[in-house]
C-alpha cells in the first residue's frame, strides 16, 4: 500500500485530513506535526521518506500569521519557500507525488473576475510573497506535483474565522468586518475529502491522466467577509451584531477580489464542489453536536 505523508498535521487543514482519511485501503497515512518533523530540515525529511518508503506527500505545513509575516520576513520565507523547495527536490529525486497548499495571497490587485490558476500573482504582503516563492520552487524542481491555492478556510474546531466568531457571539460583542473584500469561505473538511479524493484517483487510474500543475479549490458561491461573518452569527444561538467596515478603516492589506476560478478543477478531477452556504449550514451543525 502507498505511503503517504502529512507535513503540519497539527494544523487546521493536517487536522481535517485526518478526519476524513476514514478507510481507504490504497493508502498507509503519515501524519506528522511539526514536533514530529520539521520540514525546514532537510536531512529530516529525507529520513523520514527513506524509513517510510513515502509515495505521496501533502504539505500542509506553513507559516500562516499574516500580520506577524511582515516582522518575521526571514522565518516567513524559510518555512513557505525554502523548506518547500526541499521537499519539492526530494520529491523528485524519490518519485514522490507532492501536493502543496497555497493561497489566494499570491495574487495581488483585483481583475473584477475570478481568478484562474495561470493568472499573473502579484502579492500584497511577505506572507503573499512567501508562497508565491513557494509555488515556483515546486514548479521549478518536482515533476509530479499538485499545487492547491485555496482561501478563506474554516471549520468548527480549531482556530479560525468560524470558531473566532463563536467566541465573539459567546461574549455579545459588536463585531466589525470589512465588506469590500470577497472571495468563497471554505469549509476545511470539504478540501480534506478533495484532496484524498484525488490521491485516491491518481493511485487507482493513470498519473498522466491527472496533469500536474497549479489547481484552485474554494468552495462554491462568493461572499464578502461582512456577509460571511453576518451568516454565521444569524445561524448562532448566540446573536451578535455586525457592522460592515472599509478595508481602509481597518488597515488590512490583502487581495480585495480573490474569487478562484475552479474549473480546471472540476475539469481534470471530476470532483463536485459544495456551496459555501451549505457546507456553513454543515459546520454549524457539526458545532452544536460537539
Amino acid at each position: 500500500m502507498s505511503v503517504v505523508l502529512v507535513t503540519g498535521s497539527e494544523g487546521q487543514l493536517g487536522v481535517a485530513l485526518e478526519a476524513t482519511f476514514k478507510a481507504r485501503p490504497f493508502f498507509v497515512p503519515l501524519f506528522c506535526s511539526k514536533s514530529m518533523l520539521d520540514i525546514t530540515d532537510g536531512d529530516q525529511i529525507e529520513a523520514c521518506i527513506k524509513t517510510h518508503s513515502v509515495q505521496y506527500i501533502i504539505n500542509c505545513a506553513a507559516y500562516t500569521n499574516v500580520q506577524r509575516a511582515e516582522q518575521e520576513a526571514a522565518t516567513c520565507f524559510k518555512v513557505n519557500s525554502l523548506a518547500v523547495g526541499c521537499l519539492a527536490a526530494l520529491a523528485e529525486k524519490y518519485g514522490i507525488v507532492l501536493f502543496h497548499i497555497s493561497t489566494d495571497y499570491v495574487f495581488g490587485l483585483t481583475k473584477g473576475r475570478p481568478l484562474s490558476p495561470n493568472d499573473p500573482t502579484d502579492p500584497l504582503n511577505q506572507y503573499g510573497q512567501s508562497k508565491r516563492a513557494g509555488e515556483q520552487m515546486v514548479v521549478a524542481r518536482a515533476t509530479h506535483f499538485y499545487i492547491i491555492r485555496t482561501a478563506w478556510l474554516y471549520g468548527e474546531k480549531g482556530d479560525n474565522f468560524f470558531t473566532k466568531m463563536v467566541a465573539w457571539a459567546q461574549k455579545g460583542d459588536v463585531i466589525e468586518m470589512v465588506d469590500d473584500q470577497i472571495g468563497s469561505p471554505t469549509y476545511v473538511y470539504d478540501l480534506a475529502t478533495a484532496i484524498w479524493e484525488i490521491v485516491e484517483k491518481i493511485a487507482k487510474n493513470n498519473l498522466a491522466d491527472y496533469p500536474s500543475g497549479i489547481y484552485h479549490y474554494t468552495n462554491e458561491g462568493v461572499a464578502s467577509w461582512y456577509d460571511f461573518a453576518y451568516a454565521i452569527a444569524t445561524a448562532l444561538p448566540n446573536r451578535c451584531a455586525v457592522i460592515p467596515r472599509s478595508s481602509a478603516a481597518v488597515g488590512l492589506k490583502r487581495p480585495y477580489y480573490s474569487v478562484l476560478n475552479k474549473s480546471s478543477f472540476r475539469s481534470v478531477f471530476q470532483i463536485k464542489i459544495p456551496h459555501w452556504q451549505d457546507s456553513l449550514s454543515l459546520c454549524v451543525t457539526k458545532w452544536k453536536n460537539q
